[in-house]
């Protein structure tokens, strides 16, 4: 081994996890990391604002399921991220914050921007840890991976110590480390098939991150062979086709009054990664709580989010892509007594979106919406548009503004997020789904 100091040893960390780029707003307190980063093969993206530079890397988890990478200075710093990290914990995506700190003399003292950070981002953060020993640092690198990438993926805050980062030690290196997944078993998949069996009026939700192109593949081609209606939830548009003949809509603001009664009426709900938090839920009013009137089957891939809100009659602690490729050992029915309603579910979403309503005044932002739109498909499909189309949805903000664009929004195929470390890049979606092959882990005996 040879002599490093903290600064080296962290940046050498993330090289092994095969980071190659981290966004920052330099400063003082984490002088050692920086100069690591100058003579490492890691893009650093010099941000003007913390929460900039904190939400790029959220952005960066959610489309690529590996950590996004933010370093911040002390104090104020520190608290311009919390917008990034905030996100990071609602949307499910895999991030680590690494945040100066004073040296670990000073803590205590109330000294120049000192924070306790763990009683600062304990609440939004799976995990907040300050590392008091340089030799733990390959240690305390390698959990923070782990936490923020397993179960369900969010956000990991490290407060670094400047003198921490300047102390020189001999200690190895952490190994890679690969997330674990969670898989459905032979006696839930039967389970499932029962329930699907029994059902005359089911619905899937889609949601959530852990998404890869192959998984939201692998559902399109279910909802098409039994002919299911899907619904995804607020911001989550991309992980099914809007052409496809079983979608039903999203589940945002301003939502499909057909749609939230068509939900409020099934008698099979499976959340696929989805949590039905307040905005998809119309502020809970959709399921009943405590006592669903539909039963639920909830496919998560951390245990603690399934049972939280509404009591499952099947939980299933699961990647929603790895799940999603099971369903491909499933047969679909001869006779699907719910055809007829998944049709006119996406009739209905087609009416809706199709004809915006009329506003007072004489701009009609409906009708603005839609020309673009019109115009828009020419464009993307040139190469220039690259980087938006790896996005997923690039026209659906957040919050309130959200209505109005997803309200006047012309199908059009979407694209999945990448969730896979692995995977190759999304392709576009196909004019038509054919079935794929089985990509799942269970034997072929689950088939029968």
């Amino acid at each position: 081994m040879t002599s490093r100091n903290g600064g080296k040893i962290l940046i050498d960390q993330l090289l092994i996890q095969g980071v190659d780029r981290v966004t920052c707003v330099p400063g003082e307190s984490f002088l050692a990391a920086l100069d690591a980063m100058h003579d490492a093969d890691i893009d650093v993206l010099v941000c003007r604002h913390e929460g900039g530079a904190a939400i790029m890397a959220e952005t960066a988890g959610k489309l690529t399921g590996k950590p996004g990478i933010c370093f911040v200075t002390r104090g104020p710093g520190a608290m311009n991220a919390a917008h990034g990290v905030h996100i990071a914990q609602h949307d499910s995506s895999p991030m680590i914050l690494f945040i100066g700190q004073v040296e670990r003399a000073f803590r205590g003292r109330g000294a120049f921007q000192e924070m306790d950070y763990e009683a600062v981002f304990g609440s939004v953060a799976k995990w907040v840890v300050e590392i008091d020993d340089v030799k733990r640092i390959p240690e305390i690198v390698a959990r923070a991976f782990a936490v923020a990438t397993q179960g369900r993926p969010g956000p990991v805050v490290v407060s670094l110590p400047e003198d921490v980062l300047t102390d020189i030690a001999d200690v190895a290196d952490a190994p890679v480390i690969t997330p674990v997944k969670p898989e459905m078993s032979i006696v839930q998949f039967q389970q499932l098939e029962a329930l699907l069996q029994a059902a005359q009026r089911p619905m899937i939700i889609l949601g959530g991150s852990c998404w890869s192109a192959d998984g939201c593949s692998a559902i399109a081609d279910f909802a098409a062979r039994f002919k299911i209606p899907v619904a995804t939830e607020f911001r989550r548009t991309a992980l099914f086709p809007a052409t496809h003949p079983s979608y039903a809509g999203d589940l945002g603001f301003g939502q499909n009054p057909k749609l939230a009664e068509r939900l409020k009426s099934a008698d099979l709900l499976i959340l696929l990664g989805a949590r039905m938090a307040e905005v998809p839920s119309a502020g809970y009013t959709l399921i009943d709580c405590p006592t669903p009137k539909q039963k639920i089957v909830h496919v998560f891939p951390d245990a603690a989010e399934i049972g939280r809100v509404y009591p499952p009659t099947l939980g299933i602690v699961c990647d929603p892509s790895s799940f999603a490729g099971s369903l491909n050992w499933m047969k679909a029915p001869l006779d699907i007594p719910w055809a007829t309603a998944t049709e006119n579910a996406h009739m209905d979403y087609l009416t809706w979106t199709g004809a915006p309503p009329r506003i007072p005044g004489d701009f009609q932002y409906g009708d603005a919406v839609r020309q673009l739109l019109a115009a828009v498909p020419a464009y993307w499909e040139s190469g220039k548009q690259q980087m938006y189309r790896r996005m997923g949805d690039p026209t659906t903000p957040s919050g309130s503004t959200a209505t109005g664009v997803t309200r006047c929004r012309a199908p059009r195929p979407r694209r999945p997020l990448a969730a896979s470390a692995t995977a190759s890049p999304p392709a576009l979606w196909p004019s038509a789904c054919s079935p794929t092959a089985p990509s799942s882990s269970l034997p072929a005996t689950a088939a029968s």
